[in-house]
């Protein structure tokens, strides 16, 4: 699949390409393309019992951190230049992006008495970003975003519970560098880091039992090639 994705964006940008060959501007201060992206995060999650599979007196806490890579993530995007110096657009993840399958093992709840094994993963989709891009010299620019995310939970609980899905905001902050030809076609190196919101939810059959993704961040480096009107 990574292969056909990457062999599609391979034609996308021969057809971007081929558009600023043969046509002339269209719609003044306008800009589309597409995007390669590599894209990192990491966070940290927490599960709280209380009552129903825990101690009445103390809270059953269970915690853990981690991080994952996606290669080859492809993202589309649009923008216009409200002037010679900022340009505002929006950028959308094509690729869904799931975290590893994490398994935990816990006690002995089952109604055999044998451990209970506990397996859940995330899928982050619709990944959106509101963006400015401020010039700087040298063909440089800042990029401010504000990132929109839908937080998809797959997990497999041998404890019961089921936690809905929920979405999250963020911001980044990201730098990079632009080459554009006569014709209006431009490529772009960047690289950005972002903050997320942190992401609660409480179990739907068990109210006693709720989790948390906090401390999440993330980071992007990015190929883009488009086309300006």
């Amino acid at each position: 699949m990574k292969n056909l994705r990457k062999q599609i964006a391979i034609l996308a940008i021969s057809f971007v390409s081929f558009l600023g060959i043969q046509s002339a501007s269209a719609v003044e201060g306008l800009s589309v393309g597409i995007a390669l992206n590599t894209a990192a995060f990491m966070g940290s999650g927490k599960e709280t019992m209380t009552g129903s599979g825990a101690s009445t007196t103390q809270k059953d806490v269970t915690e853990e951190d981690g991080a994952f890579k996606e290669e080859g993530v492809a993202s589309i995007f649009v923008e216009y230049a409200v002037t010679d110096v900022v340009s505002l657009g929006l950028e959308r993840f094509a690729d869904d992006m799931t975290t590893p399958e994490n398994l935990n093992v816990q006690g002995t709840e089952g109604t055999s008495g044998s451990p209970v094994n506990n397996t859940v993963k995330a899928t982050f989709k619709d990944h959106t970003t509101l963006y400015a891009n401020v010039n700087m010299p040298f063909g440089t620019y800042l990029k401010l975003g504000y990132h929109m995310v839908d937080v998809l939970t797959q997990e497999s609980l041998g404890t019961g519970s089921k936690y809905g899905d929920t979405d999250t905001t963020g911001i980044s902050v990201g730098l990079g560098y632009q080459y554009t030809a006569d014709n209006g076609v431009f490529i772009r190196a960047e690289v950005s880091a972002s903050e997320y919101d942190d992401v609660n939810s409480t179990s739907e059959v068990d109210s006693s039992k709720a989790v948390e993704v906090t401390e999440m961040y993330g980071a992007v480096g990015s190929i883009k090639v488009g086309k300006s009107f």
